[in-house]
């Protein structure tokens, strides 16, 4: 369960009505409005109302939308005063009717999430609005946080490895990283001998043989890359070709 206290400065959740679609113009609650203000867009007195991006959370497809933000227009003979409301893009054509909406601000940014699309985890939420906010918002974040670290307990499950197959990659390696044209200098373990990591060329988790020809040794650069890089499976491929081609 995510503690949104914990991710925003202030923050409102409402549903979606059908006066809101069918006028085209949402109707924010004090909470939402309180996060809107304190984002620094005050609603506007004249239409039409200057328009600004909110940045959507969660959302597979929409990752942006623009909206607006006014006092609606009451006849003269109306018994109340006009209320803020929120048009454009994110009523127009983003949000449906029945969609539970937060809207939240993180000092200057204003963030709105469709909670359906919404993580249970709080990391996955965390991790979510780092790749969505801006420069200043993730340093205030981050300034912001203070003490040690929360603990929680995980229990999962794990491979467990042949050493052999680990020992004999290492000995095959001769201290080099067996990625081709790897000339990347590497550190010295306590007793000298050179770092060296133990990689399954077709990952464990995607069904790959813990065998002696699907394993190479590898710097923590390549080894990082050929997980995480934009190019990771051309690397494999080349990894393999050349692994086959030691044990040919």
């Amino acid at each position: 369960m995510v503690d949104w206290n914990a991710v925003f400065d202030n923050f409102g959740i409402k549903k979606v009505t059908k006066t809101d679609k069918t006028k085209s113009a949402y109707l924010p609650n004090g909470k939402q409005r309180l996060a809107i203000e304190a984002a620094g867009i005050l609603p506007a007195d004249e239409r039409p109302a200057p328009s600004f991006e909110v940045t959507v959370l969660f959302d597979p497809v929409t990752s942006i939308v623009s909206s607006s933000y006014y006092y609606s227009e009451r006849s003269p003979d109306a018994d109340r005063n006009p209320e803020p409301r929120m048009g454009h893009g994110i009523i127009s054509s983003w949000l449906a009717q029945g969609d539970k909406v937060l809207i939240g601000n993180i000092g200057s940014q204003l963030f709105a999430a469709k909670l359906d699309f919404a993580p249970v985890s709080q990391v996955m939420a965390s991790q979510e609005i780092i790749k969505c906010a801006n420069r200043e918002v993730i340093f205030d974040l981050a300034m912001a946080a203070t003490g040690k670290p929360a603990k929680r307990s995980i229990e999962r499950a794990e491979f467990v490895r042949n050493p052999y197959i680990v020992a004999a990659v290492l000995l095959r390696s001769d201290g080099q990283c067996e990625m081709p044209d790897c000339t990347r200098e590497l550190f010295a373990r306590d007793d000298d001998s050179p770092y060296l990591e133990v990689h399954h060329v077709v990952p464990l988790s995607e069904e790959g043989d813990d065998t002696f020809i699907n394993a190479a040794a590898l710097c923590p650069h390549c080894h990082r890359e050929v997980h995480y890089g934009k190019n990771r499976y051309a690397l494999r491929d080349r990894l393999r070709v050349h692994i086959d081609a030691l044990e040919a």
